[in-house]
Parts: C-alpha cells; sequence; structure tokens
C-alpha cells in the first residue's frame, strides 16, 4: 500500500482540453434562456465550467477499461460485474468492516487494505483510504461567449417514435470551447505511471465528457500536454520545488512507464 503519510514522488499533468463539439454539463436547474435543462456555469460571471469531479469521474472510468491490458486489476466498484475482491465493493465492505475496525495497528490496516483492494482504488481512492491523484476544476481558456438550444423529445422504446406532448430544450456550450487543466499524482509506481499514460494516450486521441454524448455531445481532446516531477530524495529537485516553485520536465515519464509494463507484459511497444 502506497503511503499517504510522507511524499516522495510528485508527477504534475498540465494541459488543455478542448471540446470538438458543444457539450453539456448539466447545472440540475433551469437555463438562463429559459431552457428545461440549464448548463454549469460560475455565480456572477455566467461563465462555463468544467468541473475536476466531472473529469477524475472519466478518467477513472478510462483508466478501468484499460487496467487489465497492463495487468493492473479492477472492481469497477461492483464485485457482481468484476469478480475481482475490493472494499470499494459495498456487500464487501459491509461483511468485513468490524473486522477491519478492530485491527490493533495502522500498519495492520494498511496490510488488510493493500490485500483488498484493487489497483485502480488503490490510486483512485476507496471508502477507507484517499486517492492519489487530483484534478483542477477546468480554467476556461476560450468561450465564444454565447450557449446554444437544442430541442430534445422522449421516446417510446417499444414504438421507437417520440411520445407526444414530451418536448423538451437544453443549452449547450458551443464546440471550440477550451480549458486549461492540471492533474497531480503522489506515490505512483511505474505501472500506475502507465496507466496514467494510457488514459492519457486515449484522451489524445478523444473522449466523450457531459451528458447527451449518444447524441453527438461532449466530444474532447487532452492536448499541449506538460509532464513535470519532483523527486523529493533528491535535493536539488527537493530544492528547486519547494524553495522556487519548480518542477523538473519529464516528458517521456509516462510513455517509458507504459513501454517498460508493455515490454515486461510481453506486448509489442515499439520505441
Amino acid at each position: 500500500m502506497k503511503s499517504h503519510n510522507i511524499m516522495e514522488k510528485k508527477v504534475r499533468l498540465a494541459g488543455e482540453i478542448v471540446f470538438q463539439t458543444s457539450f453539456h454539463i448539466g447545472s440540475g436547474r433551469e437555463g438562463e434562456m429559459s431552457t428545461d435543462m440549464g448548463v454549469l456555469r460560475e455565480p456572477g460571471s455566467g461563465r462555463p465550467v468544467l468541473p475536476g469531479s466531472s473529469l477524475k469521474g472519466i478518467f477513472r472510468s478510462t483508466a478501468e477499461k484499460l487496467a487489465v491490458h497492463l495487468g493492473m486489476t479492477a472492481c469497477f466498484l461492483d464485485m457482481s460485474l468484476s469478480n475481482v475482491q475490493c472494499v470499494t465493493d459495498e456487500d464487501f465492505r459491509r461483511e468485513h468492516y468490524d473486522g477491519f475496525k478492530k485491527l490493533a495497528t495502522e500498519q495492520d490496516k494498511l496490510d488488510w487494505l493493500d490485500k483488498n483492494i484493487c489497483d485502480v482504488c488503490r490510486l483512485f481512492g476507496s471508502p477507507l483510504h484517499g486517492s492519489r491523484i487530483f484534478f483542477s476544476d477546468g480554467l476556461l481558456k476560450y468561450w465564444s461567449g454565447a450557449t446554444e438550444i437544442r430541442d430534445g423529445v422522449c421516446l417510446d422504446r417499444d414504438s421507437e417514435t417520440a411520445r407526444p406532448n414530451m418536448k423538451f430544450d437544453y443549452e449547450v456550450v458551443p464546440s471550440m470551447t477550451s480549458f486549461e487543466v492540471q492533474i497531480d499524482v503522489e506515490n505512483a509506481d511505474d505501472q500506475e505511471l502507465a496507466l496514467i499514460g494510457a488514459v492519457l494516450a486515449e484522451w489524445q486521441q478523444s473522449f466523450k465528457i457531459g451528458g447527451k454524448t449518444s447524441r453527438g455531445l461532449g466530444l474532447a481532446v487532452f492536448q499541449s500536454v506538460q509532464v513535470d516531477a519532483v523527486d523529493f530524495s533528491d535535493m536539488e529537485q527537493l530544492s528547486s520545488y519547494l524553495l522556487h516553485k519548480k518542477m523538473t520536465s519529464q516528458p517521456d515519464l509516462l510513455q517509458q512507464a507504459l513501454k517498460t509494463v508493455l515490454y515486461n507484459k510481453g506486448g509489442q511497444a515499439h520505441a
């Protein structure tokens, strides 16, 4: 189990998420233009928001789908779906939590968690231990200043026709809107860095975020990615980080970790 008490190393990914299509991240309320479903906006300025929680959810979901290809386990938050034993599963946790609380020392608890948590939850967190990967809210870089209104209808899935009097409308933020995003990772080993690198490779091709993605919304790419790191056991790096807030550029860090894991798994990673 990776220690949460001692900072050993830190990796930072910084880049730009650019939406190739319009997107809808809902506010749960009526829109400013009296639409049935508004988009999430910054109070006061009315600018669209890209929550870090949404980014982490999609990043984790992609990691779960790719983990098995890197020899890693993923519980998918449900052991009945994955057959992977993990404390994140509610039924497993309910059955074993009393025994976990009775363990005498913190080390005993860490050892128990190490045996009863999947690789993805070990990085992204579970109800019994914290995450080691952190996502900032997107910092708006470009927006046209307007939103669009789309019409929708509720479909009868049996007849495959629109239900009468069930029309609705919703706001979308137009394409080419972009956000600057930062992802910090603490104490990641090579396998975890490889998983992050695999998700990054997927996001650099494209990924979908927000609501109504099956209708063509929310297609985005993660571009202009910069990878920096600091090794806290290296006094020069530590001093630069603590005194001058500078990290060491390591553009090939994730790619090299991914190649190493693929080679060890018997894959055909090419230089």
